[in-house]
């Protein structure tokens, strides 16, 4: 006898809707019936060749003639010692067959999916991206044929907690740089909450840009802040950043070009109660930046937040010549400048850099530190940039002026 307890080769060939009934299955195993006070010792003893598998109970009641003995259930794979046997006698074991009763709830989604879908479709997808309610898997091409099966079963393993399946669709907004996505499974419902290092995020899913997977460095970012700073984040989103760091004390000036992450930030900051510490702006970056000093020309920024990594470096031409305008007592504290982007090179943190000093048009980036947030694709790495911004790139225009 071996121990075979995967779902029954039956289901495989799927395709749209998932046969519950049809992951009935019985497995017979061994077991000992045992008086109930020698349960202690034998499980003790026993512990190696026990059924010790998940969901299932290594003791159950023995259920003939309204019995009050137990029945220790063993895997078949292991063997008894010669000492495991005499225990058996001494404990006046009785040798019998148990049969267990299996259904669709008790395998895991990876398990499900291995049995149903076809034998060379390669690699299993049921890793997803939690955004509140809402499963976001990202399938690959040749699971597509098999999405609402995919989704139906991540929606059966994952509830209640999730409610919603969707699948990112290759397509991404290029205005607003969030992703089309298709329901796969649940409720066609895509405004929800988020909780993240004590804080809440509400927002509707599939008209702005939210990745969990972004939370550690969320907090990594906001550490470094101390309270009563000045924060300007020029690619907010809907605030996982500016929300915590007002939270935490720090003065922040927020903006984004999406009209939806702005109103979504809007009502998050009155959700964490920081709308007298978040001033919100809903413009291009570029603009936000350079109205921001012109409107406060004695403004000393301290942190400059550019979360965009896909085209953020292209930004950092707003900073040229930006504060030939602010007042002196602004000048002789520059701010520190989180620039994030991404790299393919062997060397990600010299490339990184790279890229900001050419942008910039210097040699050298100061105080630069450089962190590897994340991978986001074979060879390609998320990064983030922290330096302070050149004094000869913020007065350039200055300079040139006062050089004719």
């Amino acid at each position: 006898m071996s121990l075979e307890l995967s779902p029954p080769e039956c289901v495989r060939g799927m395709k749209e809707l998932i046969d519950r009934n049809a992951f009935e299955r019985n497995v017979v195993v061994p077991g000992l019936k045992i008086d109930a006070k020698h349960c202690s010792i034998l499980l003790k003893q026993l512990n190696k060749c026990l059924l010790n598998q998940p969901k299932l109970r290594n003791i159950v009641p023995d259920t003939e003639d309204n019995s009050r003995k137990k029945i220790v259930l063993l895997n078949p794979n292991v063997s008894l010692t010669e000492g495991d046997e005499e225990l058996l006698k001494k404990c006046n074991c009785e040798r019998v067959q148990y049969e267990l009763s299996l259904d669709y709830e008790y395998w895991n989604s990876d398990q499900v999916l291995r049995a149903v879908l076809p034998e060379d479709i390669g690699e299993v997808t049921t890793a997803f991206e939690s955004v509140g309610h809402i499963a976001h898997m990202n399938l690959r091409e040749c699971q597509l044929s098999y999405k609402q099966l995919i989704g139906q079963v991540i929606l059966d393993k994952n509830s209640p907690q999730i409610k919603t399946v969707v699948n990112k669709v290759n397509a991404i907004d290029e205005t607003y740089r969030f992703f089309q996505m298709e329901l796969l499974a649940g409720e066609n419902n895509m405004i929800t909450i988020v909780k993240e290092h004590g804080c809440s995020f509400s927002f509707d899913f599939s008209k702005v840009y939210w990745n969990s997977r972004l939370q550690s460095e969320h907090k990594r970012l906001v550490d470094i802040f101390q309270k009563d700073e000045i924060v300007c984040d020029m690619f907010a989103g809907v605030g996982p950043f500016a929300i915590p760091a007002a939270k935490k004390g720090c003065l922040v000036y927020a903006n984004d070009l999406n009209p939806e992450s702005y109103a979504a930030l809007v009502k998050n900051c009155k959700l964490n109660h920081v709308e007298e510490r978040v001033y919100c702006f809903n413009m291009d970056a570029k603009e936000f930046f350079s109205h921001l000093l012109q409107k406060n020309k004695e403004l000393c920024l301290d942190h400059v937040i550019m979360n965009l990594p896909a085209t953020a470096v292209d930004f950092l031409d707003v900073f040229k010549g930006v504060y030939s305008t602010v007042a002196v007592k602004c000048t002789a504290k520059l701010p520190r400048v989180h620039c994030y982007c991404f790299s393919k090179a062997e060397d990600t943190v010299l490339d990184a850099m790279s890229q900001i000093s050419s942008q910039l048009g210097v040699a050298k980036l100061e105080n630069c530190e450089v962190y590897s947030v994340r991978n986001v694709a074979p060879k390609k790495m998320m990064m983030c940039v922290s330096f302070e911004l050149p004094h000869d790139v913020a007065f350039a225009r200055k300079r040139d002026q006062s050089a004719v």
